[in-house]
């Protein structure tokens, strides 16, 4: 009897699962928690950072990839608004959206209004700058809204703040532009060189809300028109710039052939050494990158990788012919410290990646991989992203010869993002990993010992240590304004 409850009781679980799982799928309610979901639109984002998108390329393709670029931004902006239901996620998921709309979708905003249909291209507006602005600071000031003393609700403000210094500074300097006048007398002199002013000027405004490609066209449009300007061979040299630093177009038609122009155009100035010098240093950086890629290729069992992309698992042996491994590690290694070189942080990060999941059985290039991950997103100023990768060596490398200096540099990370208490504990682990060995072997340790110092000073007598005072943005001077009278104060949900 016992028997055969259990089996019925069994089978009412079952059913029930199958009726939550068919509900779920029929009714749209989605079972993926939002820590994925949150998870898969930074993924999204970061892949579609990845996608360059070269001058040399033929106008099909490169509408492809933008196409391609605009659907990941799009997926990605649809997840973040499904976590913002939640608390927790709901300052970052704005934040994330308002980043995007700011930046990189301009480089996109008009890709699908094409009426031609392809990949469903119609269902897509298109969408002027000035939109995505607006909605840029809508996001944001939802974010400064939630938590104003925060890192995001800081951040957010400041983002704010650039967006409409930068869009009064565009209209302002256009102003000006359009009001030159011609000819060769004083009056018209002063107009013109105001008007040469007013390009770059519009040019470093959208380079300050990163929307580079309209950075471009200024400073071109400033080398074209105002050629013997003493901005004019600034300008070439910061397209060159822009096209390889941001951009990451390094074609003949990008970012290469800008500094030639700086070179040939402009001999005598400053600018045109210092491009001579950068396009050596970059032709030699960039062969280096792709002798090691056509290393890689050579030794990569085509067949494995082949059933991977199709979705099957392979395992790391694998992928590439034995006895080749370690030198495959250097290939990679030697491709991210190229990428490096030049600035392109995706690239690197994404070399790593590439290196710590295809090579796991190299337990020293996995541990490394992971920390140069961190260090990178670090450098880069994504502190979250570091943080979470500090913590992927943790998990996967505990005894990383990179362990102590990894936790020192989360520490910082969480200071850097305002959350004090870890950063707090990070600091005082780091010092304990000293033992009862001489300090020196940490090689942070005494900047560690100041910043735990700092933490626990408690200047009003309330008894909160000056880190919980931070944590809930009260003063560590007035004992009467502390984490309790704040929480006594605040409005009862």
């Amino acid at each position: 009897m016992a028997k055969k409850l259990l089996t019925i009781g069994i089978l009412n679980v079952l059913m029930v699962y199958v009726v939550v799982m068919l509900i779920g799928c029929a009714g749209g309610i989605s079972v993926v928690p939002l820590s994925v979901k949150i998870q898969n639109a930074d993924r999204k984002v970061e892949a579609a950072g990845m996608i360059a998108i070269s001058n040399d390329l033929e106008p099909k393709k490169r509408r492809e990839l933008l196409t391609d670029k605009r659907i990941l931004y799009d997926d990605a902006i649809a997840l973040y608004i499904e976590c913002t239901v939640t608390d927790k996620y709901n300052q970052r998921a704005h934040f994330r959206i308002a980043e995007i709309y700011k930046s990189p979708y301009h480089e996109v905003k008009l890709i699908l209004s094409d009426p031609t249909n392809e990949k469903g291209l119609s269902k897509f507006p298109a969408r002027t700058s000035d939109e995505l602005w607006d909605l840029a600071v809508e996001h944001y000031q939802t974010a400064v809204d939630l938590a104003p003393t925060g890192y995001l609700g800081s951040r957010s403000k400041g983002s704010i703040s650039d967006i409409r210094k930068s869009r009064n500074q565009i209209q302002e300097s256009l102003r000006v532009y359009r009001n030159q006048l011609s000819g060769d007398d004083d009056r018209a002199k002063q107009t013109q060189d105001a008007a040469t002013q007013a390009l770059y000027d519009i040019g470093e405004s959208y380079m300050k809300l990163g929307n580079y490609r309209e950075a471009i066209g200024s400073y071109e449009k400033l080398a074209a028109e105002f050629p013997d300007h003493e901005l004019a061979p600034r300008s070439q040299f910061k397209v060159g710039n822009v096209y390889f630093y941001k951009l990451y177009d390094y074609s003949n038609k990008g970012g290469w052939g800008a500094f030639v122009k700086v070179a040939q155009n402009y001999e005598d100035s400053f600018e045109s050494k210092q491009a001579e010098t950068l396009l050596k240093k970059s032709a030699h950086t960039l062969t280096g990158i792709k002798q090691d890629q056509d290393d890689i290729n050579k030794y990569t069992n085509k067949k494995a990788m082949a059933m991977r992309r199709m979705g099957r698992y392979v395992t790391p042996d694998k992928l590439y012919q034995m006895g080749f491994r370690d030198r495959i590690v250097q290939n990679y290694q030697n491709i991210a410290a190229g990428w490096q070189k030049m600035e392109n942080f995706p690239n690197s990060v994404f070399c790593y990646k590439e290196l710590a999941y295809n090579l796991r059985g190299n337990a020293f290039a996995v541990s490394d991989a992971l920390y140069q991950i961190g260090r990178l997103y670090q450098l880069d100023g994504q502190l979250e992203n570091a943080i979470s990768g500090y913590e992927t060596l943790f998990e996967i490398s505990p005894q990383s010869i990179w362990r102590d200096e990894c936790v020192y540099q989360q520490a910082v990370c969480y200071r850097g993002i305002r959350e004090f208490e870890l950063a707090y504990e990070g600091f005082k682990t780091y010092m304990s990993l000293a033992g009862s060995h001489s300090i020196e072997k940490l090689r942070y340790y005494r900047e560690a010992d100041q910043m735990v110092r700092q933490f626990e000073q408690d200047q009003d007598g309330d008894g909160f240590m000056f880190y919980q005072e931070q944590e809930d943005g009260t003063s560590d001077r007035d004992p009467d304004d502390n984490p309790d009278n704040k929480k006594e104060s605040e409005p009862q949900a």
